[in-house]
């Protein structure tokens, strides 16, 4: 899919979060309780650096001028979108303290949660994104 230069990073992070999120799904499937607890472990400890960062620039960069700006102008299910994906990043940051305690029996919700996200941001957000963003919020992106 072709992706406007200020989304590309957002979007090669994106292809991680996939990996990941097979991963996930791939882990839980097999039922090693190791591997399980190891990638939980795993996401845990990566979640504030990688995930957290991720979440917040686009929250910061895209859903808010989104919800400022544009949303009062679109059909319902596209003005729904940057609320239905915070409402994502929220869950996932709860499910990530919940593996960072220990709690490992959501490894494959959350795979599935992490996969669905992504997907949603890619084929439907980022459209919007490069179709109703000005140019000078299109650079706030990228900073």
């Amino acid at each position: 899919m072709n992706r406007i230069e200020q989304l590309k990073p957002l979007s090669r992070e994106h292809h991680l979060s996939l990996v990941l999120a097979n991963k996930a799904i791939k882990t839980a499937k097999n039922e090693d309780v190791v591997a399980i607890e190891q990638l939980c472990q795993q996401i845990a400890d990566d979640f504030e650096d990688r995930w957290e960062a991720h979440f917040a620039k686009e929250e910061q960069t895209l859903f808010t001028p989104f919800e400022n700006n544009y949303q009062h102008d679109l059909k319902a299910e596209e003005a729904g979108l940057s609320l239905m994906l915070r409402e994502q990043h929220d869950r996932m940051r709860e499910m990530a303290r919940d593996m960072q305690t220990g709690r490992v029996d959501q490894l494959a919700e959350f795979g599935q949660l992490l996969k669905e996200h992504t997907r949603l941001e890619e084929r439907l957000f980022f459209p919007l994104v490069s179709e109703l963003f000005t140019e000078e919020e299109l650079n706030f992106i990228e900073h």
